[in-house]
C-alpha cells in the first residue's frame, strides 16, 4: 500500500483486469463444478449414452402380435407352404364300391334263344356234335359254363343218363343280337367199345347254362355208344 505524503497509509482500488481475472477465475470453478454434477446423472433419452435407449438397450427378437414369427421368417414359411403338394381328394367309399362292382350281365333266357344241332364230327373213334345257341332278341346276353343235355325217344321217354361234364368251364359269352355260341357233345363210335349202345335219340332236350327252362331240337339219329356221353361248355360261335 502507498502512503499519502508520510501520512497513514491507504488502501489501493483493485483495477478492473484484477476485477475481470477473478468473475472469469470463479466462472470456471462454477463450470467445472456443474460438470462434475451432471456427469452422474441420466443422458437425456434419446440420447446414445441413455440407459433406455436403443443403443444401450438388450436387442430382443420383435413378435409380432398373435405369436408370429417376424418379417424374415415369414418367406421361409410361405416357401415350405408353395413347395408342399396339395393333397389329392380321397374317393369316397361309394365310389370306390362302384368303381370296384363288375357290371351286372344279362343271362340269355330260353325265349331270345333258338338251339340247333351241326353236323357230326367223327374221327379216331370219337364223335363230336355242336349244339349251338343263336340270340334271336334285340339285347346282347350271356351265356356261361355248361348246358344240361338228355336224350328223348319218340315218345319223350329220357334214353339213359344225362351228360356229364367234360372240360374246363370256360368263360363267359357275350352274344350279340344274332350271334352263337356252342356246346360239343362226345360220344364214342359204334364198335370202338365192348359197351352196347343205347337207342336212337330222336330228340335232345337242353337247359341253357344257368337256366332252368329247357329247350328241344331234333336228334338227326344221334346215338350214344360206349357208354361215353359227355357235354362241354359253351364257347363263342356255332361250331368249333
Amino acid at each position: 500500500m502507498a502512503q499519502r505524503n508520510g501520512g497513514a497509509p491507504t488502501r489501493r482500488r483493485p483495477s478492473a483486469l484484477s476485477v475481470s481475472a477473478l468473475l472469469v477465475g470463479a466462472l470456471a470453478t462454477v463450470t467445472a463444478c456443474g460438470a462434475d454434477t451432471n456427469s452422474g446423472a441420466q443422458a437425456p433419452p434419446g440420447s446414445a449414452d441413455a440407459p433406455g435407449s436403443a443403443a444401450s438397450a438388450p436387442r430382443h427378437l420383435t413378435t409380432p402380435p398373435g405369436g408370429g414369427r417376424d418379417d424374415k421368417a415369414a418367406p421361409a414359411s410361405t416357401d415350405r407352404a408353395a413347395t408342399k403338394a396339395p393333397k389329392a381328394a380321397e374317393p369316397s367309399v361309394a365310389t370306390e364300391a362302384a368303381s370296384a362292382a363288375p357290371a351286372a350281365r344279362r343271362i340269355c333266357s330260353k325265349d331270345q334263344l333258338k338251339l340247333s344241332i351241326g353236323r357230326a364230327d367223327i374221327g379216331a373213334g370219337n364223335v363230336y356234335v355242336p349244339l349251338a345257341f343263336t340270340n334271336t332278341g334285340d339285347a346282347s346276353c350271356t351265356l356261361t359254363g355248361f348246358p344240361g343235355v338228355s336224350l328223348l325217344d319218340g315218345p319223350g321217354t329220357a334214353i339213359g343218363e344225362p351228360a356229364k361234364r367234360r372240360g374246363p368251364a370256360g368263360s363267359t359269352v357275350v352274344l350279340k343280337p344274332g350271334g352263337s355260341a356252342y356246346a360239343s357233345l362226345h360220344t364214342l363210335n359204334k364198335g370202338v367199345s365192348d359197351k352196347p349202345c343205347w337207342r336212337t335219340a330222336s330228340e335232345i332236350r337242353v337247359y341253357p347254362p344257368d337256366s332252368y327252362r329247357s329247350m328241344k331240337t331234333s336228334a338227326h339219329s344221334f346215338q350214344v355208344c360206349g357208354g361215353v356221353f359227355e357235354v362241354t361248355a359253351v364257347e363263342p360261335g356255332s361250331r368249333p
